[in-house]
Parts: structure tokens; C-alpha cells; sequence
């Protein structure tokens, strides 16, 4: 008979019992109560009875081990994950919609509602979100998808139906691509976000202000804090007890206030952008903060060749879209700040699309001088590109 001292809390933890060992042990104590002869098969009344009591309580010890397991972020899932989670002030990400801009073509003097709709070819509608004037022939709106979740990322220049014709109005497209929209976070990326957030709970150092934008601005891809804890003038290009973050993606507004929940008293933040943050006092305070200088690297692919059976019939619109997925584009993540470019990395990228056997690959930085060297990119610049800088060739 199994160890019943072994079961349920011990000093290595919750150890919960299997059916079988329950089964077990009941049958065991059934014998010593009603003698070793007592008829235990399946299709007795007491076999039965202790069977249906043993499947009882297997689902009772599975029911507290999930009690013992939700208190442990390794362990919890759902609501008790995220309760954790609170206590260190990080919250679910929930579902994002896709955003970008409409490139709307018509008459002069034309106004593009909000709630006016564009499409796919697919069907995947966008919504106009802020009015504007059609000016010198066209008109550049803000847009997002109608529906959150991933379905509504979508590359440039895939935007090309009206679903509300309006008066005026004569065509649509997208000049870059919608990026942006996700489902809700799942326990595996909650964990993750939950493991980053470095001396998060309490500290005020460089760790947990970037921690802090990370974890609870939406849309924020990469963020750096340099800071200068010393005297002197100009370290790090900073003034004397400051700190700079250095942020990719995410509001203003939204950046500068949790800025202003971490960053400790009597410490100058310094930057390129200045948002004023409204205190519990009433209090104005200028919160300076930095947006990396974007470095565009332009990509040629030559001498392409592919598995007609595998590669897909929008295979080099994947590659773009991989390639813009590593390094980054104007409204996704990709390469971090301050990382360099390595040319030997980026035919790992472009082999994720199937059916892909070789090719010639160069870079560059001005879209006219192309070579296989690495780009380096400072602390303060972010390596950026889209589908016009990539150019495939067979």
C-alpha cells in the first residue's frame, strides 16, 4: 500500500496521490475493517462504492493542488496568475486592434468621417478614427482595425477597398503596413512579461523604470535607461543626477506617467520629448524622455530560388514581412535599441517561408549602396525597415 503520510503537504511540497494509490490505500482499509476475504472486484457493491469514493477524491486532491499551485507564478495559471501579478502592479495585456494609416484619393475639399470603412481583398475591414480633409488630391487618416486580434495586421499597400462609398471619395490604399493588433496575453507571455520586470515590485533604479515601461505602456517594442549618478556634466550625454529613456513605440502621455510612478524624488529625467504630468497634489511636472532615431536598412534579394511546390503564391510578400518582423518596422518591435545589424542573421529570417532554396543577399543604408557588411547602430538609433526597402529579384 502507498505512504499516506506522503500525500498532501510535506516538506517537498504538495505530493498529490494517483487514482490508483487511492484505490489502493481505500481497498487496503476495507480489509482491515470487514477481513481479507471481502469481496473488493469491480462489480461488487463495496468494490463499486470505493471506486466512485477513490474518483471522488482524486478530483478533491486535484482540486487543492491547484489551490497550492496558484500562489507560485511558476505554477498559477489564469485569475490566480494574475493576481500575482498585481501585486507587483503588472497587468493582462488584453486584445489589441491593428493600427496604421489610410491614404484616402478624391475630390477636394472632401471630409473622410470618422467610422468611414476600407478593406482587404480578404474582407479584413478598418475603420477611420480621426476625421480628415481631402487636400491636393488625397488624405492621410489614422485607421484601426474593426475586430482586435492578429487577423488585422496587414502589409502596405493591401488596403485597396471601399466598403462605404461616400460622394467625393474615390479610392484607398495603406502606404505602410497595420501592425499591432494581438489577442489577449497568455499565461506563457503573462509569466514571461512577469520574469522580466526586473527589481520591479519596489526598486527606482534604471531596471525597474524600464521595467515599468515595458510592462504597463501598450505597444512599447523596446525601451533602454541610461542615467548619470554622478557630478558631472555630460556623462553618457546626460546632466548630473539624471536619467534618459529611451523608448520605441507606445504613447507620449502614457510613457511620461509611468516615468513619473517610478522614477524616484528629486531625480531629473532628461530627453528629447517633454510631456507634463499632472501629480495626486495637483502638481505640474515636465517628464523628458527620448525616441530612438530611426536608421532604415535597405534590403536586396537577388537570384531567388524557390520549390514551385512549396513556396507560396505570396511567398515574397512573407519574406518582406519576415524580414520586417527581425529587424523592425515603424509600428512593430524587431531588433531592440542600440542593437547592430548582422548580415549572417538575416537568411535565418528569410528561410521561415517554405520553399525557399537559395538566394543573394545585400544591405545598406541609403537604398543605393548595397554589401554584405554589418550595420551598426548606435545606443540611441533603432534599425528600422518596410516593404519598400526590400527589394526580391529572381
Amino acid at each position: 500500500m502507498a505512504n499516506t503520510n506522503e500525500w498532501g503537504l510535506t516538506d517537498r511540497g504538495f505530493r498529490r496521490p494517483t487514482y490508483a494509490e487511492l484505490l489502493d490505500a481505500l481497498e487496503y482499509k476495507a480489509r482491515e475493517l470487514f477481513g481479507s476475504t471481502a469481496n473488493l472486484t469491480v462489480r461488487s457493491p463495496l468494490g463499486l462504492f470505493l471506486r466512485i469514493f477513490a474518483w471522488a477524491l482524486n478530483l478533491l486532491f486535484a482540486t487543492i493542488e491547484d489551490v497550492y499551485n496558484s500562489r507560485f507564478v511558476d505554477t498559477a495559471v489564469g485569475t490566480s496568475l494574475y493576481n500575482l501579478g498585481k501585486a507587483i502592479g503588472l497587468r493582462l495585456l488584453s486584445a489589441q486592434k491593428a493600427s496604421g494609416y489610410l491614404q484616402v484619393s478624391g475630390a477636394d475639399g472632401t471630409t473622410v468621417p470618422v467610422g468611414w470603412l476600407a478593406s482587404t481583398t480578404a474582407g479584413t475591414q478598418y475603420v477611420v478614427v480621426t476625421a480628415g480633409v481631402i487636400a491636393d488630391g488625397s488624405a492621410l487618416v489614422p485607421a484601426q482595425a474593426a475586430i482586435a486580434g492578429p487577423d488585422g495586421n496587414t502589409l502596405a499597400n493591401t488596403i485597396t477597398s471601399i466598403v462605404n462609398p461616400m460622394e467625393g471619395i474615390t479610392g484607398v490604399t495603406n502606404p505602410a503596413a497595420f501592425d499591432g493588433g494581438r489577442n489577449v496575453e497568455t499565461d506563457d507571455e503573462y509569466r514571461e512579461r512577469y520574469y522580466q520586470s526586473v527589481d520591479y515590485a519596489g526598486g527606482v533604479n534604471a531596471d525597474a523604470i524600464r521595467g515599468e515601461i515595458l510592462q504597463n505602456v501598450e505597444s512599447v517594442y523596446s525601451a533602454i535607461v541610461y542615467e548619470n549618478d554622478t557630478d558631472e556634466e555630460d556623462v553618457d550625454g546626460l546632466p548630473p543626477h539624471s536619467f534618459e529613456a529611451v523608448v520605441y513605440g507606445g504613447l507620449d502621455a502614457d510613457i511620461a506617467q509611468q516615468i513619473y510612478r517610478r522614477k524616484a524624488a528629486g531625480i531629473q529625467t532628461h530627453g528629447s520629448t517633454t510631456v507634463a504630468v499632472i501629480s495626486a497634489g495637483g502638481q505640474t511636472y515636465n517628464i523628458k524622455f527620448s525616441r530612438p532615431t530611426p536608421v532604415s536598412v535597405y534590403i536586396k534579394i537577388t537570384n531567388l530560388t524557390t520549390d514551385e511546390d512549396t513556396f507560396p503564391a505570396d511567398g515574397e510578400a512573407q519574406i518582406k514581412q519576415a524580414l520586417i518582423d527581425y529587424l523592425g518596422g515603424t509600428v512593430n518591435g524587431g531588433l531592440g535599441i542600440g542593437e547592430d545589424v548582422y548580415y549572417n542573421r538575416l537568411p535565418a529570417a528569410i528561410y521561415t517561408v517554405s520553399g525557399v532554396i537559395d538566394f543573394d543577399l545585400e544591405i545598406g543604408e541609403d537604398g543605393t549602396t548595397y554589401s554584405t557588411d554589418n550595420i551598426t547602430i548606435d545606443s540611441r538609433e533603432k534599425a528600422v525597415t518596410d516593404g519598400e526597402k526590400v527589394s526580391i529579384s529572381e
